[in-house]
């Protein structure tokens, strides 16, 4: 049973409570606090080695955690480690931030044998001269990141759509394109006006709005809207043969719907970052939550992926710190490109435009790949259905093989003379109870079904 559950790769719900677990929570917050000084140190041009070798050690010391979590080393320092038993409050908060502190060790010091390599190669006279083009390379890297974090929120929304989609059945239907478009661009219209309204302009019960504040927002949604109009007119053909069934019309309304709500907000986003101006509390909040979502789907979608495959390199105990290493190169990424700015694209790009520019990267990945499967969703279920049904056929067959188990002996093949008939028939004496089914009466004529014994 053990075997079972080991092989089988952590769920949402897994990799959620490994997350907010009380024991790496604080993962968190030395993530925040290691990108904001690293970006602060890169932004000095005689420190700007060191802000590149940090973000790399730290990455990479985050990977060998979550890939030494066998280690018992490794595992007690990458963890907050509980209270004495019996100690008091007052004992306990005294002594947390200590533990917090003892908890990232693991990473740091495993992150400090690669960043003291790069940095003392970045820092010899033969090294400075490649210090710009290495933050020219993790800069570039943005541009991947971007497009993973596309790539993994999009699947890890087809996840739950699918499996409930797959147990549906295949049957034919009556296609409903244009009821289905409509209601799907009002969905997004009204997201887009709604999020507009209290993310921008700012909810406040007396605040009088101003003609500009109104036509921004009509422009907005009018925006988001004709998005989702030009891609459903483009993909009307292939939405035809998704909606010739009653699966796959569930599927591709439910998951596309998802996919685009997703597109419409990075979208707002990304207007955001270019207009929005100072680099706020709230957009640093936004920001590290979009970025912890996005770490949950790459660890959820590649820990299934990879155990499909047989491969056990992400799993419930680790998956945190594989999720922390992307966010610190992620993290690396962006300050590079405000750090350099124009020295890299001739445009002056702060923080906030750096972001930016990600969030666009992000939601085109996942229109990309909406587009892409739209009119290609019957495979996707039958693969999936067919992955459900083949452990159940195997069990099955088992349960075959143990009943026919039953009839061997220790030799082999029982014979006639060794098989004892206890039926009822065959005791002299008793009396044989036959399973007679009961009468049908007129009530149960009424009935779409009878069930007889």
């Amino acid at each position: 049973m053990a075997e079972e559950e080991a092989s089988q790769p952590p769920s949402l719900r897994d990799l959620l409570r490994n997350l907010l677990d009380i024991s790496t929570l604080p993962h968190i917050l030395l993530l925040a606090i290691v990108g904001f000084t690293l970006y602060a140190i890169s932004t000095e041009g005689s420190m700007l080695a060191f802000g590149v070798a940090g973000f790399v050690g730290l990455s990479m010391g985050y990977a060998l955690t979550a890939w030494l979590q066998g280690v018992g080393f490794v595992h007690r320092f990458s963890h907050v480690q509980p209270a004495p038993e019996g100690a008091t409050f007052g004992e306990r908060m005294k002594h947390y931030p200590v533990r917090v502190l003892a908890s990232w060790l693991a990473p740091i010091l495993l992150g400090a044998i690669p960043f003291t390599i790069i940095a003392w190669y970045l820092t010899t006279p033969g090294g400075e001269d490649h210090v710009q083009p290495a933050a020219i390379i993790l800069a570039g890297l943005f541009v991947i990141w971007s497009w993973m974090q596309g790539l993994a929120m999009t699947n890890s929304l087809r996840i739950p759509v699918e499996t409930r989609a797959a147990r549906m059945e295949a049957t034919l239907k009556e296609s409903r394109l244009g009821a289905s478009a409509t209601s799907h661009v009002l969905i997004i219209a009204t997201f887009a006006a709604l999020t507009y309204w209290l993310l921008v302009i700012g909810y406040e019960k007396e605040k009088t709005w101003t003609l500009g504040e109104m036509a921004r927002l009509a422009l907005f949604t009018l925006f988001a809207a004709g998005i989702q109009i030009g891609l459903l007119k483009v993909t009307r053909e292939r939405r035809e043969i998704d909606a010739s069934r009653r699966d796959t019309a569930a599927f591709g309304f439910t998951w596309g719907l998802l996919v685009q709500l997703f597109v419409t907000w990075h979208l707002l986003s990304a207007l955001r970052r270019f207009t929005g101006g100072s680099w706020g509390f709230a957009l640093m909040f936004e920001e590290l939550l979009l970025m912890l979502m996005t770490v949950v789907a790459a660890i959820w979608t590649l820990a299934k992926g990879t155990h499909d495959k047989g491969l056990r390199i992400f799993t419930e105990d680790n998956a945190i710190f594989w999720g922390l290493s992307f966010g610190m190169a992620y993290a690396g990424s962006i300050a590079m490109i405000a750090v350099l700015g124009s020295e890299v694209s001739g445009v002056d790009v702060n923080l906030a435009g750096a972001v930016g520019i990600g969030h666009l990267i992000t939601a085109g990945t996942m229109m990309w790949l909406h587009w892409w499967r739209i009119g290609s969703i019957a495979a996707w279920l039958d693969d999936a259905r067919s992955e459900e049904v083949e452990p159940e056929t195997a069990e099955d067959d088992n349960e075959e093989d143990d009943e026919e188990d039953d009839d061997w002996g220790e030799a082999g093949w029982k014979s006639e003379e060794d098989v004892v008939d206890d039926s009822p028939a065959s005791i002299p004496g008793a009396e044989v109870e036959w399973d007679i089914p009961e009468p049908v009466t007129a009530e149960d004529d009424e009935e779409d079904e009878v069930e007889l014994v």
